[in-house]
């Protein structure tokens, strides 16, 4: 029996690099197509083994090279993003452009050339404030930054051109965290166990009360090859990916870490403004859909061990949340200052 081929746009960043092991693992063949802004010659070569045959190239530049076209992929995974909100905000423009506008262009191309399957790595963050709800699938959409909006844009656009012959999934993931080769620290989760191992202090810059849903970079792997099997009577499925069990206030989250990190403190900003980025979701859709098999396997401690034990294998200085190799948008500014990215297509909005 023949792999299936997988093309997945943005597969060398923070969540692609997990996602490339866990398909090639599972006999998938994996195409990719990565600007690879994040990584170096180093990091690929860690990555090529996994991979079938990747293209480096920004999509926006790329998407009618006939590289990438010349096979009649199983599915086509879009992952490519400017991927957290402070990075929305400086980048208005080009969040929309990658995020949004680029998607629905990849997925016209992959309908035109006959490939029945379009994944969609979406948001629950689309949901807004929900404090006293959990919102589901059919709730209202309510996006307050600008990468969640372009989350919101995108998949009515995908509705919009899904059909019998042309299925799309969009998976709305909780806040991701976890290990990876290319690991971020600008995620909740991963800048709390950074902070406790490498300051030994753990500082929550808000009240702490805003709840998060979150979810490990493996079970969002985990997610993408279920739904890459998934059959589904409607041409359009929205759904959110992560579990209760892994839903907590981000005081809570930061306490897990001190009670895991021996000799770190906590302190709380509890005199700062409430941090209006809260939710609570209902992922009961994607428990009975998936099954024991592919719902999430991290819970809170197994992914704050995880991530202890990846910080303490890295070299992170002490001011992290000022380095270009651990922040995105400091390696993004920084890049732009020194032209390393190409201005016409990241221009500053």
């Amino acid at each position: 029996m023949n792999n299936k081929k997988i093309l997945v746009i943005g597969n060398l960043g923070y969540v692609g690099c997990v996602l490339n092991r866990f398909l090639y693992e599972e006999n998938i063949d994996i195409y990719g197509v990565d600007a690879n802004w994040f990584g170096n010659e180093e990091s690929f070569n860690l990555q090529k083994k996994f991979i079938k045959r990747q293209v480096i190239g920004d999509i926006r530049k790329e998407i009618l090279n006939e590289d990438i076209w010349d096979i009649k992929y199983d599915a086509v995974i879009y992952l490519a993003a400017v991927s957290n909100d402070p990075m929305g905000k400086r980048f208005a423009n080009v969040t929309h452009q990658i995020n949004a506008e680029f998607c629905l262009k990849v997925a016209i191309e992959a309908k035109n050339r006959g490939i029945e399957k379009f994944i969609f790595a979406s948001s629950c963050s689309m949901y807004g404030m929900s404090d006293n709800n959990f919102p589901n699938e059919s709730s209202e959409l309510s996006p307050m930054t600008e990468y969640a909006k372009s989350k919101v844009w995108a998949e009515s656009e995908l509705k919009n051109i899904s059909s019998d012959k042309f299925n799309v999934l969009a998976l709305r993931f909780a806040t991701a965290c976890g290990s990876s080769p290319s690991l971020r620290l600008d995620l909740v989760l991963n800048d709390l166990v950074a902070s406790a191992i490498i300051n030994k202090h753990v500082e929550v810059l808000s009240d702490g009360t805003p709840w998060r849903p979150l979810v490990h970079v493996q079970d969002m792997s985990r997610a993408i090859r279920w739904s890459i099997d998934y059959q589904d009577q409607n041409s359009f499925l929205p759904i959110n990916v992560g579990s209760k069990e892994f839903t907590f206030q981000v005081r809570d989250f930061a306490k897990f870490v001190v009670d895991s990190v021996p000799n770190s403190k906590l302190s709380i900003a509890t005199d700062k403004a409430v941090d209006s980025r809260s939710y609570k979701v209902d992922f009961s859709l994607y428990e009975s859909l998936s099954g024991s098999k592919y719902y999430p396997k991290f819970d809170a401690y197994k992914s704050i061990t995880d991530l202890i034990e990846c910080v303490n294998s890295l070299e992170i200085p002490n001011d992290f949340r000022a380095s270009n190799k651990w922040m995105r948008l400091k390696f993004l500014e920084n890049s732009i200052k020194m032209n390393q990215l190409n201005n016409e297509l990241f221009k500053i909005s």
